[in-house]
């Protein structure tokens, strides 16, 4: 039995990477998965192998407006939201002068930043009735600036702002954030 046994753990970015990496090293410990993706198929995927690992998972594909949803199947399906992992991400390389149009840049804002803002919102509530965990998957390039990365390392930065802010915001009240 591991820590995670029966916990409650929403995680974006699921269907590969880091998230998917997370999602089937906390299986074998039998927690209630909730993973979200934008890839309908890669998610299922990972899904499957959660579930032959040993864990219960949903999958809940979203985007960065469907954040409410997701923490609500969370709670409908498992009564309860012990962490969220703020995984999802996307990146873009090109210098700025090189760039067509920005919209690039608010998709990516909307995207690696306000989904975190989004998803920890909507999960606040149920973390502190649980003295839960928020994980904020950031990247150094939130640290420093990165040369082509323009776009990018703006979004982590203010991720990274973010969950600082917020660490201090909730000191008191059980909830734990980490990034």
């Amino acid at each position: 039995m591991g820590i995670f046994t029966a916990k409650t753990i929403v995680i974006t970015g699921a269907s590969e990477g880091i998230g998917r990496a997370l999602a089937l090293q906390l299986a074998p410990q039998n927690p209630h998965l909730v993973l979200a993706a934008r890839t309908e198929s890669r998610l299922d995927e990972v899904v499957d192998q959660c579930k032959q690992l040993g864990a219960e998972a949903v999958a809940d594909v979203t985007d960065e407006r469907q954040c409410a949803e997701l923490i609500d199947g969370a709670i409908e399906a498992f009564g309860k939201l012990d962490v969220i992992v703020n995984n999802v991400g996307g990146t873009m390389w090109a210098n700025l002068d090189d760039v067509e149009g920005l919209s690039i840049y608010e998709y990516l804002m909307r995207l690696n930043y306000m989904s975190s803002v989004w998803c920890t919102y909507y999960a606040l509530p149920h973390l502190k009735e649980t003295k839960g965990l928020i994980v904020g998957v950031s990247s150094i390039a939130g640290m420093v600036g990165v040369p082509t990365r323009t776009g990018y390392s703006a979004t982590k930065h203010a991720q990274f702002g973010f969950f600082d802010s917020l660490r201090i915001e909730l000191d008191g009240t059980g909830v734990d954030v980490t990034k």
